[in-house]
């Protein structure tokens, strides 16, 4: 049964216009619905946070025409609301001037509360405004203020939804583009620490790569000064004897001299190889350097031209470092030099400046070996010609050199390294061409400076008579040292075997004073042998010698118990000076 019912004209005109606009409202809710997907997706396309504010007032503008739309975000750091956008801008102000007082009202904190739209009077009555929190879930992210046509604009509850999901859909977006904006910084953030760090490992495997290389060559240098020693001990040996041999008026000694001028100076030589190699004997204590540094400079003032300024800046109060004088001073004097080389033809400043610093763990890692904690910064600079990148890759290798002919042997820079790295410490430089060098090294500083200090051994004369066992592979060697022993008064009896010489020693322990071995020989190596003596007789003195052995250092071999560590070659009076100190200052062995 159909009820019919009964309207006015005027309620049937009103009914149909209610419908037609509800009917717009929703199809128009629809569209808006449809479309906010892509709305959200925007933010992955790289659009920013005015991108989104503009599109989400499009689509208030699209369903509930305001007079005007301003947008307030919310800044955490500071808890307050920032503006951010009003369309159309002239109605800014008017917006603007009525915020601060619904802020004072609490119509904010009332709109927070609420959580949908909540319609309030301007400051004097004129407008109505309409205040929307844009919040997710857990956060708010800002505020939406519309501004209505007139102050009798009624806007639906539909419409009043509608906005409510847009303004949702606004703040998730502005949420995602946040949290995309954390994830790109810190992917950006990663990729610098990657790329920083792969630089710096790449550094270090550089100086890795040249710390192997230089002690690749270190040792098969030290092999070369081994065997050069054994050519030189005999050389100075035999020199040696004939000029005893030759009166001081003969024109032969003369030329004998020169002779054994020329072998200290290739002892020298074979020494700064050494140094190279880190094998040479060394004597570490305490060291104040700045007076070290003081004394190569006034060398280096009194030897170079006036055209070359020295500046300093030494700071006294640097604490200690462990180390050898005679090599700290021969690092200060090699870098001033080198830098005087550089400054040689068109003058300049040489600046020497040392502090203390303090090496993090980050910068220790970009150092092969150091340590973190105090040390002292030696920095040699100069604004010479400077250097191309290839010079700078080979700078420490031995025998690479930029010098003209006959200027320099190679050897410096490289003696440099192996002094500073058997210091505990670092060198690096920096070069360009036509700007300078700047060399600095790192050392070390020392806490504890409490060391036992021996007392000086003494030797009352040069000769004597007691009995010798003297072992050494080398005939040449063993003979000249013979000769020379036999001639200071001593009986000595010479076995070129190890193992010969254990079995001798064995058969009559109590027939020798002492023994002097060379550390390098097939079978039994001299510190093995050495150790097996004491043995069998632990009063017995034991003299080492070697040219260059890596397995053996003065430190180790004193620890065994071995009296004496000599490198090779050695003269004639050293030897004879040795001897005697081993002799009057015998062995206290434990009770």
């Amino acid at each position: 049964m159909n009820t019919i019912v009964n309207m006015d004209p005027e309620n049937l005109q009103a009914r149909i216009k209610y419908l037609e606009e509800n009917g717009r409202l929703i199809q128009n809710g629809l569209e808006m619905a449809l479309s906010l997907g892509d709305f959200q997706e925007n933010i992955n396309k790289g659009y920013d946070t005015e991108y989104i504010l503009r599109e989400a007032e499009k689509r208030i503008q699209y369903l509930t025409p305001f007079d005007a739309s301003a947008f307030y975000l919310t800044d955490q750091s500071q808890s307050d609301f920032i503006f951010s956008l009003c369309e159309p801008p002239e109605k800014k102000q008017f917006i603007e001037d009525q915020i601060g007082y619904m802020i004072d009202k609490g119509f904010f904190t009332w709109a927070m509360g609420e959580k949908r739209g909540i319609t309030i009077s301007s400051h004097d009555h004129s407008r109505q405004l309409m205040l929307h929190v844009i919040a997710t879930a857990s956060r708010i992210r800002g505020m939406y203020v519309g501004l209505l046509p007139d102050k009798k604009t009624i806007i639906p509850d539909k419409s009043k939804t509608l906005v409510s999901f847009i303004l949702l859909n606004t703040a998730n977006a502005l949420e995602s583009l946040d949290y995309h904006q954390l994830l790109r910084d810190q992917n950006d953030l990663l990729e610098k620490k990657v790329a920083e760090r792969s630089k710096a490992l790449a550094r270090s495997e550089k100086q890795l790569q040249q710390v192997m290389k230089l002690q690749a060559i270190g040792t098969l240098a030290g092999g070369i000064a081994h065997d050069f020693n054994n050519i030189l001990f005999p050389i100075v040996g035999y020199t040696e004897l004939t000029m005893d041999d030759i009166p001081e008026n003969n024109p032969s000694r003369k030329n004998l001299e020169e002779v054994l001028k020329a072998a200290n100076r290739a002892k020298k030589l074979v020494q700064q190889i050494l140094t190279f190699s880190r094998q040479n004997d060394q004597e570490f204590k305490p060291l104040k350097v700045q007076s070290l540094i003081k004394e190569a400079l006034n060398l280096l003032r009194a030897t170079i031209p006036s055209s070359i300024e020295i500046d300093t800046s030494i700071d006294e109060d640097c604490g200690l470092v462990k180390g050898d004088p005679t090599q700290i001073h021969q690092v200060m004097m090699n870098l001033g030099t080198n830098a005087y080389h550089a400054l040689q033809e068109t003058g300049g400043k040489l600046e020497v400046i040392l502090k203390e610093t303090y090496l993090s763990y980050e910068q220790s890692q970009q150092m092969v070996g150091m340590k973190v904690g105090r040390h002292l910064e030696l920095t040699v600079k100069d604004n010479g010609h400077g250097m191309f990148p290839q010079v700078l890759e080979r700078i420490f290798e031995p025998y690479y050199s930029t010098k003209e002919q006959g200027k320099g042997t190679g050897l410096g820079l490289s003696v440099i390294h192996g002094i500073i790295k058997n210091h505990g410490g670092d060198i690096s430089v920096c070069s360009q061409p036509g700007v300078g060098s700047t060399f600095r090294v790192y050392l070390p500083v020392i806490d504890d400076i409490d060391m036992e200090i021996e007392a000086p051994e003494t030797a009352n004369e040069t000769n004597g008579n007691e009995h010798i066992l003297l072992i050494d592979d080398e005939e040449p060697i063993i003979d000249i040292e013979r000769r020379i022993l036999e001639r200071l008064g001593y009986t000595v009896t010479p076995i070129t075997d190890s193992e010969a010489a254990l079995e001798e020693f064995k058969a009559r322990p109590d027939a020798f004073d002492l023994v002097i071995t060379d550390m390098t020989m097939p079978k039994i190596t001299g510190d093995r042998l050495a150790q097996s003596l004491m043995d069998i007789n632990p009063q017995i003195p034991v003299i080492l010698c070697t040219g260059f052995n890596e397995d053996i250092t003065e430190e180790k071999a004193l620890s065994m118990g071995i009296d004496k560590f000599v490198m090779k070659p050695i003269v004639k009076d050293e030897l004879a000076y040795t001897i005697r100190s081993v002799l009057d200052n015998p062995k206290s062995l434990p009770n």
